[in-house]
């Protein structure tokens, strides 16, 4: 039961999905960098390479280092990978 205000956010309003994670990436120290990146490669290893790229794209919107740092322990080239945002590749 709730009592008073109720209303709905949109979340979809909000167009700035990459600042944020950007700002706390870059407050990070190298280390805790190097820590998140190689837990999200470890996670992100087994999906399937389109799915790894999608994800990728939205690290480097966030910080590049960020994205390049996923792309590199995922034996990507960052080039490559940014080269095809926005393209609808064949399923792996």
């Amino acid at each position: 039961m709730v009592s008073g205000t109720v209303a709905r956010h949109d979340h979809r309003s909000d167009k700035d999905y990459f600042s944020q994670p950007g700002n706390l990436f870059r407050l990070m120290a190298d280390d805790a960098k190097q820590r998140l990146i190689s837990n999200i490669v470890g996670s992100l290893g087994g999906a399937p390479k389109r799915i790894q790229e999608l994800q990728i794209q939205h690290f480097y919107k966030a910080d590049p280092a960020y994205g390049t740092g996923v792309a590199k322990g995922l034996g990507l080239d960052i080039k490559t990978v940014l080269a095809s945002e926005g393209k609808v590749a064949a399923a792996d």
